[in-house]
């Protein structure tokens, strides 16, 4: 009997030991669940702790990059306002040589009116000496018949004679104002020329005010914010053909690097610049943008390939050229087929244009 009690209690007791060791069980899953949700969890936090830090770091070089095209911007409206106060400049300049023309002219005017004069007055004394020399051979016929009037008739002479240089004097007077009515019409020619390439200068610096006033600022975002002293020579071209030699001559001296910018592939043929990049040396790096419509299919494509690096782009009409960050020039077509441009080796211009360049090698697609 007391066995028996002793078994059920000990099987009871089993039971319950079953009973708490399903409960420990199911302790000890979810335990497991919720470690496994922790590692989940900070799985999850290191991964949201790098995003923030690489957010971090892309708003401190934004932060930079902001910073740079603040500089930028104020080195380019610095840029403006210079090529403003030049173009007054070179309009007063203008109104002084418009006056120092019209008090030129004025004074040709007097000389012509004083040349006139004396014109006038040298008929008169060649009218006078005709009559004169008329008198000396009546004289002289007079004298061989009377040498008793022979001391007076020579006087009379002689006072001749001197009327006669006194003629000559006139005419030496005339050819020197003659010479100096010739000098001062060659410098109302030279003020004249002077003038109208003044006026050409500020009609092409104007456009060029324009072109820069337009050019977009997120383009300037690129622009590099070292600065040197600056070289070369800058020119405002309005010429196809012109801006094409330029490409042609500075291709050959890249020794680096070398982008350039075309409104189609095709123009590398049109304007005979093939055979030029096929001649530049292999260390120099070439990349080229362009529209191309047939990457796989083109010829000309296959062919540029094996020397440069292409690049699809169809935006925006320009032509350009960089030449290891030394030698710029950049134009754009105006309507009509008109074309203004810039070439400069001037360091600030190039930084200022450097971003306008890249913007079809960024936006544009690889062809590979």
């Amino acid at each position: 009997m007391n066995d028996e009690k002793k078994k059920q209690r000990a099987s009871q007791k089993k039971s319950e030991l079953l009973v708490e060791l399903s409960k420990c069980d199911e302790i000890i899953l979810e335990l497991r669940t919720e470690l496994k949700n922790s590692k989940d969890k900070e799985t999850l936090l290191n991964s949201e702790i790098r995003n923030l830090q690489s957010e971090i770091k892309y708003l401190e070089a934004n932060k930079k990059n902001i910073e740079l095209l603040n500089e930028n911007i104020e080195a380019f409206e610095k840029n403006i306002k210079d090529l403003e106060n030049k173009l007054e400049l070179k309009e007063k300049k203008i109104e002084e040589l418009l006056i120092d023309k019209e008090n030129l002219l004025n004074e040709k005017s007097e000389i012509l009116e004083s040349k006139n004069n004396i014109l006038q007055k040298l008929k008169e004394k060649e009218l006078d000496a005709q009559q004169k020399d008329q008198k000396i051979f009546e004289l002289r016929e007079k004298f061989k018949q009377s040498s008793s009037d022979l001391l007076s008739k020579s006087m009379q002479i002689d006072k001749l004679v001197k009327k006669d240089k006194n003629m000559e004097d006139l005419e030496a007077i005339i050819q020197n104002l003659e010479a100096e009515s010739q000098q001062k019409e060659e410098k109302t020619k030279e003020l004249e020329d002077k003038v109208a390439s003044l006026s050409n200068e500020i009609e092409k610096s104007q456009k060029i005010i324009e072109e820069l006033k337009n050019i977009p600022q997120e383009s300037i975002q690129d622009a590099d914010a070292d600065r040197a002293e600056s070289i070369g020579s800058t020119q405002i071209i309005s010429n196809l053909d012109t801006i094409i030699k330029i490409i042609k001559d500075l291709l050959p001296q890249g020794k680096s690097n070398i982008r350039l910018v075309l409104p189609e592939i095709d123009d590398v043929h049109k304007f005979e610049l093939i055979n030029i990049i096929k001649q530049v040396p292999t260390k120099v790096r070439i990349n080229i943008s362009a529209k191309i419509e047939d990457p796989s299919g083109s010829v000309i494509v296959g062919d540029l390939k094996n020397y440069c690096q292409l690049t699809d782009y169809r935006d925006k009409k320009f032509l350009a050229l960089n030449v290891d960050s030394s030698k710029f020039l950049i134009s754009l077509f105006t309507g009509n087929d008109n074309i203004i441009g810039i070439y400069t080796e001037e360091l600030e211009f190039i930084n200022l244009f450097k971003a306008a360049i890249m913007e079809p090698f960024i936006r544009g697609t690889k062809i590979t």
